[in-house]
């Protein structure tokens, strides 16, 4: 470490000749020693700097290196003690790889020391410096040329801070393992190698010693900026790189250059009094990570190994610094959570750091609690008279504690980022109160939400446009309520169009218990602070939305369809989506409950069937016995005719003067007769199974007979009432001439029935199975009816 610790000294210029170190190969890292070998040609992709190089160089190649090297450009980055020049070697196979070459200017130099130790790095995070020598005068260096540009140009794509930390403390352990001090590390002495996967490596560290003073004096804020404490006062060891390594990681998570807009007067003055401010990093990792690093003792600073831990999930110990006896002399300033203060600014921060708890203990009282007074007592000591309108005007009356809280921090401190409930609030985190106020599980949902209320209800977005490099605050609130005003008019149209459940999601922008919590507010206020951004959102949302609702809903289509690119209408869609998600899913479950009832009703419609041609054999078993009396009555009848034929002295059947026996005609016909009718039933029975055993042969005849019956009863009593009624000797003689008349017919045309008794019993047993059928036919269509509409009754489908 006393290497570390020795003062700047100058180092000895080389003689007007060239050395050059062997180049660093693709996959060995160890070569050491010199060498006169040209450059190796180096990976394709590698890396480039800040921008193009510019055409026409000014500066022009030591003699031996012009031999060698085509210039291409002149890098337009170029720094206090050095030029760079893009060339490209023409004695390689490949004259197309370029290379960058730093020409340290006259009075300038390299420490040999640096270069000597150079070649033994072996870092993946650390330049590869091919070449060093010394040529008319002057040091140079041949460097990998890196086409991708800086860490600067990285800082506003999203890059993760987690890779950046690790990659440049890898860095920065290999140089100090070998004795080196960068001295200078910042954004735009970070090259970026290779793209994806993400590669960093450090460069710009070989300044010597002896031009320290001048480089950290005479730099431009920027540079300075990330300077240590202790640089000031020249003291070089490796806690100045992890102090700038710091700065580097709190401007990736803040999205802001440290000391922006400051004079430099101010920045040395800052560095030498006071520690940096990490209030406004809202993760507690971060901070933490940033508060070890840029602690102000180099001492008690962390280091590689703190990191390590932090980056393995450990946190290490910070020390808190302790506050300078002078600042806080016993009873004087404002007491304030075991301090007190007596500059404003310290005070500002202070506040900004603990806003809840300064927001109770000075205003949650009132004006007559104790610690207002005080506050208005050591406001009444400091010269400045704009005190007088700050109480009158904003730190007395009704406001409440956090909106007061917030004029008190603006007037004692004006160049801090705007903040208020504590949190940063800037035009770029203005778009994430509206994700938060979305997210209820996140943790900063409910102070999302707060902030957002504050502002709109209490107008402070021009307050906090006083706050630095928060003007643009003022123009923003004025975009915000003209969207809010256009959001009302379109959402009370919209409400008039919806259906009821629909107009629920679609509030006026801030209304007390509908748009709670307030994301269409919050919202309308991304869309103010950055339009295009929050639209391209706003949008994708929309799509998304659109796509999520699977099945057409009309008035949802309608609402879609007429947003076209308005953020307004799409904000409408991407809210109304809900309700038409919903609406398609109570449509889905309907049809699925509708679909399991017809599934039941089929189930149970299957069984009642199953069921039903269980009893198959059965029916056609009883068609079959219930047929047998057809054939008794077909064979007795054919007996009975050809009785009557052969007692009655009838003709033959075929009169050709000799008899013959009509009862092996008749018994033959019988059987087919019952035959034809068996089957007939058969089949019916076989169609209608268990149905057919209540609907058989028998039961029409039954209830032809009850007919009939119900019929001759009818006619009996209607006779009895006629013989008893008045002239009833009259009327019975009618009735016997009535009935007796049929006899007398019967016993006239019965001998001419005797006569074709035969014809007629056969022409009987012809058309009986021919009648049958057609009857069963009749039976076999109504029972299909029947059956049919049982069936629709079952499944509950239309007749």
């Amino acid at each position: 470490m006393a290497e570390f610790e020795e003062s700047p000294r100058r180092t000895q210029r080389d003689p007007g000749v060239t050395r050059a170190d062997r180049p660093v190969d693709e996959t060995r890292h160890d070569q050491t020693g010199p060498s006169n070998d040209p450059p190796q040609q180096i990976a394709p992709g590698a890396t480039f700097r800040d921008a193009a190089p510019s055409g026409g160089p000014l500066v022009r190649l030591p003699g031996p290196l012009a031999q060698r090297f085509t210039v291409v450009g002149e890098l337009p980055v170029q720094g206090a003690e050095s030029d760079l020049l893009l060339v490209r070697d023409r004695t390689i196979a490949d004259p197309a790889t370029e290379y960058v070459v730093k020409i340290f200017r006259r009075g300038y130099g390299a420490d040999r020391e640096v270069w000597r130790k150079l070649p033994e790095l072996g870092s993946a995070n650390v330049v590869r410096i091919l070449e060093t020598g010394h040529a008319d005068g002057r040091d140079y260096e041949v460097i990998e040329y890196a086409a991708a540009g800086n860490l600067r140009s990285l800082m506003t794509s999203g890059v993760s801070v987690t890779d950046v930390l690790a990659q440049l403390a890898a860095g920065l352990d290999c140089l100090h393992r070998s004795g080196i001090v960068h001295r200078d590390l910042k954004p735009e002495n970070v090259l970026v190698a290779d793209v994806r996967p993400l590669r960093l490596v450090i460069t710009d560290f070989g300044l010597s010693k002896a031009i320290e003073q001048s480089v950290v004096f005479a730099s431009a804020s920027r540079t300075l900026a990330y300077a240590a404490p202790e640089s000031l006062s020249g003291q070089v060891s490796p806690a100045r790189d992890w102090w700038s390594l710091g700065m580097i990681v709190r401007e990736l998570v803040t999205g802001r250059p440290p000391f922006l807009g400051m004079s430099e007067t101010t920045v040395v003055d800052h560095l030498a009094t006071r520690p940096i401010d990490t209030g406004d990093i809202t993760d507690p990792r971060l901070r933490l990570l940033c508060r070890g690093l840029l602690t102000r003792d180099p001492r008690r600073r962390w280091g590689g190994a703190e990191v390590a831990r932090w980056l393995d999930g450990g946190s290490p110990t910070v020390t808190e610094e302790p506050v300078p006896e002078h600042q806080a002399p016993a009873g004087a300033g404002l007491a304030f959570s075991g301090r007190r203060y007596t500059d404003r600014t310290e005070l500002a921060r202070a506040l900004v750091e603990q806003w809840d708890t300064a927001a109770r203990y000075f205003f949650g009282r009132g004006e007559g609690g104790e610690a207002w007074r005080s506050l208005r007592d050591w406001l009444s000591t400091l010269p400045d008279d704009s005190r007088i309108e700050l109480i009158d005007a904003h730190l007395t009356g009704a406001p409440p504690p956090d909106v007061k809280l917030l004029h008190l921090v603006r007037w004692l401190d004006p160049s801090l980022p705007p903040h208020f409930l504590g949190r940063r609030v800037t035009a770029d985190d203005l778009p994430g109160l509206a994700a938060l106020a979305n997210d209820p599980a996140h943790a900063d949902h409910r102070a999302a939400c707060a902030i957002g209320w504050s502002l709109w209800q209490h107008d402070l977005l021009p307050a906090l446009a006083g706050f630095a490099d928060a003007a643009d605050l003022k123009e923003i609130d004025a975009r915000w309520r003209g969207r809010a005003a256009a959001w009302n008019q379109l959402a009370g149209w919209l409400r008039s169009r919806l259906p009821p459940p629909v107009t629920a999601r679609l509030p006026d922008a801030g209304e007390p218990g509908r748009d709670d919590p307030p994301a269409v507010l919050l919202t309308l206020l991304a869309l103010a602070a950055r339009p295009a951004e929050t639209g391209r959102t706003l949008a994708d949302a929309a799509a998304r939305a659109h796509a999520s609702v699977r099945e057409p809903v009309p008035w949802f289509r309608w609402l879609a369809d007429g947003a076209s690119d308005d953020p307004l209408r799409l904000l409408a869609v991407v809210r109304a989506a809900p309700d038409a998600v919903i609406e398609v899913e109570a449509r889905r479950r309907d049809q699925e409950a509708s679909q399991r009832r017809i599934a039941d009703r089929r189930r149970h419609w299957e069984g009642a069937e199953r069921r039903r041609l269980e009893g198959r054999s059965a029916a056609i078993t009883r068609a079959a016995l219930w047929s047998l009396p057809l054939l008794a009555i077909w064979t007795v009848g054919s007996l009975v005719v050809r009785q009557l034929l052969v007692g009655g002295g009838g003709e033959s059947i075929h009169g050709a003067g000799r008899d013959t026996d009509p009862l092996p005609i008749f018994i033959a016909l019988s059987a087919v007769a019952w035959a034809a009718q068996t089957t007939i039933e058969v089949v019916m029975a076989a169609r209608q199974a268990r149905d057919y055993l209540p609907l058989g042969l028998w039961s029409g005849m039954a209830r032809a007979f009850r007919r009939a019956g119900t019929g001759l009863s009818g006619m009996s009593r209607a006779m009895s009432g006629t013989v008893r009624g008045p002239g009833a000797r009259r009327r019975g003689c009618l009735v016997l001439v009535a009935a007796a008349l049929p006899l007398l017919l019967l016993v006239v045309i019965l001998p001419a029935f005797l006569a074709v008794a035969w014809l007629l019993w056969i022409a009987a047993m012809v058309l009986a199975p021919i009648l049958h059928a057609v009857t069963a036919g009749i039976r076999l269509h109504r029972w299909r009816q029947r059956h049919e509409q049982a069936e629709r009754d079952a499944l509950g489908t239309a007749t």
